[in-house]
């Protein structure tokens, strides 16, 4: 988790639902972080990011790394809907750590996923140094260090206890009423209902976006939030990526980012089913252009 993490999307929050994420942790989860590091908390601070959990960054008396450290308590509703979702991001930050992938992500320190202890699925790791960038000084650097990172993810070794990849249900069965494209929308929702295409199966992100890959002095100190990883096809993370490039950054950048992609793993063919099925799970509340026109050129290579 990033020392400095902002919030990525925008989230709006409700006024008490933001009061709740950002009030001080309770002395009885500060107590539970210094008997797991054996040393003294000296200070804390609540990290914005999104709704299904409040995160802080803690500072201690211990040494490096575990002088600071990043604490997250899961919102209960959230867990009652994915009961999985705590344990899985221990899961997965162990099978990270022990990799030889060479994939800078947070140390696992304790995990309680049922919240026996707190009340609520609580866990510890190291904080990483390095923020989001979303404005690069070199594009096409920073594209293919995505690009090499990805291969790099789905290289580590996947464990049979990671659950399987399935596409998130749709957000909805109808276009956005603001859409120019209704047409590639519907496309996009038959897609869902069709077959998968044959692919590999990998260790997966399964949230990979730029706003989760942290930098520092230009090079990638660390990739967080790792609470949906699981086994499944490696263009799943490609396609997640390539629809956050374009909604933030435009579809040149999202084009550009799969055909590093293709370049460095030598794949030959990229489905429009990854793009599409990817983005009909976004919620389509506000108009998005940008998103609009990234459905409307998948369903076009159709």
């Amino acid at each position: 988790m990033a020392e400095d993490e902002r919030t990525i999307y925008g989230y709006d929050l409700a006024p008490d639902l933001r009061v709740a994420l950002t009030a001080p942790a309770p002395a009885e989860a500060i107590a539970w972080v210094e008997d797991v590091v054996g040393a003294s908390v000296l200070d804390q601070r609540a990290l914005l990011g999104g709704t299904s959990s409040a995160i802080h960054l803690v500072t201690t008396t211990a040494a490096p790394p575990r002088d600071r450290l990043v604490l997250r308590r899961y919102v209960l509703d959230w867990v009652r809907e994915e009961p999985e979702i705590p344990g899985n991001e221990a899961l997965a930050l162990r099978l990270v750590g022990a990799g030889a992938a060479g994939v800078p992500a947070p140390e696992l320190l304790a995990s309680e996923p049922e919240g026996a202890r707190l009340g609520c699925p609580v866990t510890l790791m190291t904080a990483l140094p390095g923020t989001p960038v979303w404005d690069p000084p070199d594009r096409t650097a920073w594209l293919r260090a995505l690009a090499e990172l990805a291969v790099r993810i789905h290289a580590i070794p996947v464990s049979p206890a990671l659950s399987d990849w399935a596409p998130y249900a749709p957000a909805a069965r109808t276009p956005p009423a603001w859409s120019r494209h209704p047409e590639a929308w519907l496309t996009a929702y038959a897609l869902w209902d069709g077959p998968t295409p044959p692919s590999d199966r990998v260790f997966l992100h399964r949230d990979f976006h730029p706003g989760n890959v942290l930098w520092a002095d230009g090079v990638i100190t660390g990739v967080v939030d790792w609470t949906s990883t699981c086994a499944g096809p490696p263009e799943e993370d490609i396609g997640h990526c390539r629809a956050d490039l374009a909604i933030r950054l435009g579809q040149d950048w999202a084009d550009e980012f799969l055909a590093l992609w293709q370049q460095r793993t030598g794949t030959r063919d990229y489905h429009p089913y990854w793009d599409l099925t990817n983005v009909v799970s976004f919620d389509h509340d506000r108009p998005e252009p940008r998103l609009d026109a990234f459905v409307a050129a998948a369903a076009a290579r159709l």
